[in-house]
């Protein structure tokens, strides 16, 4: 990497710390890109040289965060042949970082669900990781798709009541797990079944 290419690096790495301090300790709305760009020693057009708009910011730190968290996730999850103890140990996961980055959740997930962003990816891996389960267990293809399909339906319910509410924790799993338990029901049926 050139100097030049360090040197644009390094600013975009300082005023990502910066923007990440302040969006969590004002706020996302109360802090302007004038008091970023301050804070950081550039000019407010090389901050928007380095992120269009402030929402590309957000974007920029949520997805860096998001991606450490599950990481971090991944680690302690045990492995799942089970749908829903996979569904509940995505959603653990993803809840919590939810609710530690409420403020950015919101903007984020609003942003994606207008304009289709991550969290349709994000949904559709792990709609596969469901369909997988279910079918390892010789449940057909297409009613695999169809619980899947309503078990994702939930977990968006699930969270966009709780993002709304700022409630993502247990209460949050627990639902998700009672609202899921007709497929856990039907997964345990095929497995005796199998077995």
């Amino acid at each position: 990497m050139g100097l030049r290419q360090q040197q644009k690096a390094n600013t975009r790495s300082k005023i990502k710390i910066i923007a990440k301090q302040a969006f969590l300790t004002q706020g996302i709305e109360a802090t302007s890109t004038r008091y970023l760009s301050e804070q950081a020693g550039i000019a407010v057009g090389t901050l928007f040289v380095h992120f269009p708009d402030k929402l590309a910011l957000v974007k920029d730190i949520f997805f860096d965060e998001m991606d450490a968290a599950l990481r971090a996730a991944v680690v302690d999850q045990k492995p799942s042949s089970s749908p829903i103890d996979y569904l509940l140990q995505m959603a653990q996961a993803l809840f919590d970082f939810y609710d530690k980055f409420a403020e950015f959740t919101r903007q984020v997930l609003l942003d994606s669900l207008a304009n289709g962003g991550f969290h349709t990816h994000q949904m559709t891996v792990i709609s596969d990781g469901i369909v997988k389960r279910f079918k390892q267990v010789g449940v057909d293809d297409k009613t695999a798709c169809i619980f899947a399909e309503n078990m994702i339906a939930n977990y968006w319910f699930v969270l966009l009541n709780g993002v709304s509410k700022g409630e993502l924790g247990q209460t949050a799993i627990d639902q998700l797990q009672r609202m899921n338990l007709p497929f856990d029901v039907s997964y345990r049926n095929a497995l005796k079944k199998k077995g």
